[in-house]
C-alpha cells in the first residue's frame, strides 16, 4: 500500500498526515488552542483510532502547541527526540546562547510574539525515542519510513524520509514561508549543525521537500541556498530592533 500523503494544517503551520498499512501517523500538532480545529479536520476524514504515532519534529510552540490536548482524545505513541522532552515538561521553547534570527523581518515578529509557551506535557511511556540515526521505529514495523536527525535550527529537530517515493518532511530544517530567506529557516540555534542537516538532506538526494511552513519545494533550492547564511550573523533575540 503506497503511503497517502495529506496536508490538514493551516495558513502558517502544515499538519502532514500519512496514511500506511499500520494506521496514520500524524507530523506535527500546532499552536496552543488550536486542537479543536485540527480534530474537525481529522475525523472529517479519519476515526481518531486510526492515529498512531504523531511524530514530534521539534518542541517548539508552534509543533507542539497542542500535544498534550490532542494526547487526551486519542492513544497515539509520539515519536521524538530526547532533548525535546524536558521542554515540553516546560512548556517552552529553547533559546541557548548564540542562537538568533535569520533574517530582520523574522526578529520583528519575533520581538512581536507575546508568548512562546504552551501547555506542559508529560509524555510518560507514550514517548519513542530517535536519538540517532540507528533509532527507525517504522521500519521496524515494516513500513518504509525513515527517520533523520535534523539539529541546527533546534538540537532536537529530527524530519522523515520516504524512500520509496523519496518525500523528505524536514520540519523546519528548511522553510518556504514569506519571511524566510532562501529557504532557510527564520530561527537557528546552532549554525553548524544546521548546514551539516543541510547536507544530510542533500546527500538524500529527495524528490519534493516539505517543510512545516509553507509549500513543498524542489530539492534544487537545497543545493541553489546551501551557503546561503555562511558567514551571516544572527540576530540575537535582545538585538531584534
Amino acid at each position: 500500500m503506497p503511503i497517502q500523503v495529506t496536508n490538514i494544517g493551516g495558513f502558517i503551520v502544515n499538519n502532514f498526515v500519512l496514511e500506511t498499512s499500520a494506521g496514520i501517523i500524524v507530523i506535527d500538532t500546532g499552536y496552543p488552542g488550536s486542537v479543536g480545529r485540527f480534530l474537525s479536520r481529522f475525523q472529517s476524514k479519519w476515526p481518531l483510532s486510526d492515529l498512531k504515532a504523531i511524530v514530534l519534529t521539534h518542541h517548539h510552540d508552534d509543533h507542539a502547541g497542542f500535544l498534550g490536548e490532542l494526547l487526551e482524545h486519542c492513544d497515539a505513541q509520539v515519536i521524538l527526540h530526547p532533548l525535546a522532552l524536558p521542554w515540553l515538561a516546560a512548556g517552552s521553547n529553547s533559546q541557548p546562547p548564540g542562537a538568533g534570527y535569520t533574517s530582520r523581518p523574522a526578529a520583528l515578529i519575533g520581538r512581536l510574539r507575546r508568548t512562546v509557551s504552551y501547555p506542559p506535557v508529560q509524555l510518560g511511556n507514550r514517548a519513542i525515542l530517535v536519538r540517532d540515526g540507528q533509532d527507525q521505529v517504522f521500519e521496524q514495523r515494516g513500513l518504509p519510513i525513515r527517520l533523520i536527525t535534523l539539529p541546527g535550527h533546534t538540537a532536537d529537530s529530527i524530519g522523515l524520509f520516504l524512500p520509496e517515493s523519496k518525500l523528505l518532511f524536514c520540519g523546519d530544517a528548511a522553510m518556504n514561508a514569506p519571511i524566510s530567506a532562501a529557504r532557510h529557516a527564520i530561527w537557528i540555534e546552532d549554525q553548524a549543525d544546521y548546514g551539516r542537516s543541510w547536507d544530510k538532506m542533500l546527500a538524500l538526494r529527495p524528490a519534493r521537500v516539505y517543510p512545516s511552513h509553507g509549500l513543498p519545494f524542489h530539492p534544487r533550492d537545497l543545493a541553489r541556498y546551501r551557503h546561503f547564511l555562511d558567514n551571516r550573523p544572527l540576530i540575537p533575540p535582545n538585538k531584534s530592533r
